[in-house]
């Protein structure tokens, strides 16, 4: 069985990369994401700067995906395979984690397609990989950091991020207990 690793990342890194990306798109902090607005404008502004980005949404029975997979990027093209039921949850603006996984989606692009120096390298289960070379880790800091941003976020509570970036409540509690143990630091 193989595993796969990345450069690694610190949390600052990815936490910058993901505010520059919000920023070139032309979103503030306070600003809420639509994540399928978002896919739509990227497949536009990244073309237009000769870059492939491509997203399908397929039925959630295809068997594309792996068990409980609800979406994943194909790290050889870059394309995203998406689950209906997912984006059907994203396209309802509801509190749902279905904008966080579609956004951790988009850290894969960004961090571990985009850029040729952080491409996954596989490696065998028995090696003992650091949290921050872990792929999953990294999308999902991304997807946090892009999603919720820390200027912002470090001032309010849960049910404040919760309501501000309209995410779950899983997905703002984590986000608040991370940002108040970094602060403590």
């Amino acid at each position: 069985m193989v595993k796969n690793w990345v450069r690694p990342a610190k949390t600052i890194e990815i936490r910058e990369y993901a505010m520059r990306i919000r920023r070139l798109l032309g979103y503030k902090d306070t600003d809420f994401i639509y994540a399928p607005k978002l896919y739509d404008d990227l497949s536009k502004v990244l073309s237009d700067q000769g870059l492939n980005f491509d997203y399908i949404v397929m039925p959630d029975e295809d068997e594309i995906f792996e068990n409980n997979e609800e979406a994943f990027t194909d790290m050889r093209t870059g394309t995203i395979y998406i689950k209906e039921s997912v984006m059907e949850k994203a396209c309802r603006r509801s509190f749902n984690r279905a904008s966080f996984t579609l956004v951790h989606e988009l850290g894969h692009y960004f961090l571990h397609y985009i850029q040729e120096d952080a491409r996954l390298t596989m490696v065998s289960e028995e090696v003992q990989v650091q949290i921050y070379c872990d792929p999953e880790w990294q999308a999902n800091i991304f997807a946090s950091e892009f999603l919720m941003p820390f200027e912002i976020c470090k001032d309010l509570v849960p049910i404040e991020i919760r309501k501000q970036y309209h995410v779950s409540t899983q997905a703002s509690e984590v986000r608040h207990n991370k940002i108040k143990k970094e602060l403590e630091k």
